[in-house]
């Protein structure tokens, strides 16, 4: 019911088509090479708020196969140092380490040490000087890249101040989050990336960010295009409610704000949001539903879908709720939690709660929108990591020539 164009007009405030303008462009440098980049000096060493572009002298070569890419966010610039370096080097030694890695809340040095150690072309933008914090993005490709900027979303004080109101506190209100874009060359074609990093908290916000996205989005019409990143909100919703009865989507993928709810509950994770969360919010719905028209869910489309396991195993969603229907582990137990994440393909590494168990969240915030251009073959949510209180997520792309 949430696409249907007479429910518009019908639910004040809810914006129907991204800005005319564009968000705020950044200052751009470029390096040949690692050696001459100025250092962070900042409390959090995310940078000066000006994008670099690094070339990489000696790139190590591409995948065969498809276009793989990856999203992750690495939890304050990669905190738990130790567990991303041994996924890194595990992602080389076993050849799966992807061609593109789009980055979140990376730190400067960790990303100019991943890029330049493991031989990749660097786009990156951070800030913690001089200005509002901009949680550090990076675009770390083996393809050259053509063209790099960063764009930050424009929101006035006073839309945060309401923000901050509404939920109580500030939080990362303060913040100013966007997207880094890079234009790639793979194979001779020109691929562009929107790497994002939106906001938890006030769903307003988070939906506002997702026009301004599309407004990037159109302004390179004609391009195969993927949108990814953080996108703090759960992406798997797409709808308030079905009109199927509830009993025949039991066991159905949870696509709706009452299906999370009915298998969910209130639940309080150590990342992300409570409950339904930002996208309980029509506003933000509405505004996936248009970015979807423009770059589809590859969830919907993908030839295969997986997860990693801890062991290196692969279990696919089906699978997941194929075990789920047999009713052999009952609701809330920790089996039956692991599985609904896999049925879900849910991308929140959660903390233990108080009772020691890891809760389920059913929740997909990192993931890909890609231009019909870009056929997905694969997508896998890695749990075989705790380098983070996100999961890696990886697609593989087939590019493909709509012209014909």
């Amino acid at each position: 019911m949430d696409r249907l164009p007479f429910g518009r007009g019908i639910i004040e405030g809810v914006p129907v088509a991204p800005p005319t303008h564009l968000p705020r462009r950044e200052a751009l440098r470029v390096y040949q090479g690692f050696d001459d980049l100025p250092p962070a000096t900042g409390p959090r060493l995310l940078g000066d708020g000006v994008t670099m572009l690094v070339h990489h002298p000696h790139p190590r070569p591409v995948r065969q196969g498809p276009l793989r890419v990856m999203t992750y966010n690495i939890l304050l610039g990669g905190e738990r140092r130790a567990l991303l370096e041994a996924y890194f080097a595990a992602l080389e030694e076993t050849g799966r380490m992807p061609d593109i890695i789009a980055l979140q809340e990376a730190c400067q040095p960790t990303a100019v040490e991943l890029a330049r150690d493991y031989g990749f072309h660097l786009a990156y933008q951070g800030r913690d000087i001089d200005g509002p914090v901009v949680n550090g993005k990076a675009i770390l490709s083996r393809y050259p890249l053509l063209e790099a900027v960063h764009f930050t979303y424009d929101f006035p004080t006073e839309a945060r101040v309401a923000a901050a109101t509404r939920q109580g506190f500030m939080g990362e209100l303060d913040e100013d989050r966007g997207a880094i874009f890079a234009l790639i060359d793979v194979c001779g074609r020109p691929v562009a990336l929107y790497n994002v990093h939106h906001s938890l908290g006030d769903s307003g916000i988070n939906a506002g960010q997702l026009w301004q996205l599309q407004a990037l989005v159109h302004a390179r019409e004609g391009v195969p295009s993927i949108a990814l990143g953080d996108f703090n909100a759960n992406i798997n919703v797409k709808q308030h409610y079905s009109l199927l009865p509830n009993p025949l989507r039991k066991h159905e993928p949870t696509e709706t704000v009452l299906d999370y709810e009915s298998r969910y509950g209130d639940v309080h994770p150590s990342v992300g949001d409570w409950g339904v969360g930002n996208i309980a919010d029509v506003r933000v719905r509405r505004a996936l539903h248009a970015l979807e028209h423009e770059l589809p869910d590859p969830l919907r489309r993908a030839r295969a879908l997986r997860v990693r396991m801890p062991d290196g195993s692969h279990m696919s969603p089906d699978e997941a709720r194929e075990i789920l229907v047999k009713g052999t582990h009952p609701k809330n137990s920790a089996m039956w939690m692991r599985l609904q994440d896999v049925a879900d393909m849910s991308t929140l590494n959660s903390l233990p709660d108080g009772a020691g168990v890891v809760p389920a969240t059913g929740k997909r915030f990192d993931t890909f929108f890609a231009s019909r251009e870009l056929e997905p073959l694969l997508l896998e949510v890695d749990h075989s990591t705790d380098a983070s209180d996100h999961l890696p997520c990886i697609a593989d792309f087939e590019l493909r020539d709509l012209r014909h």
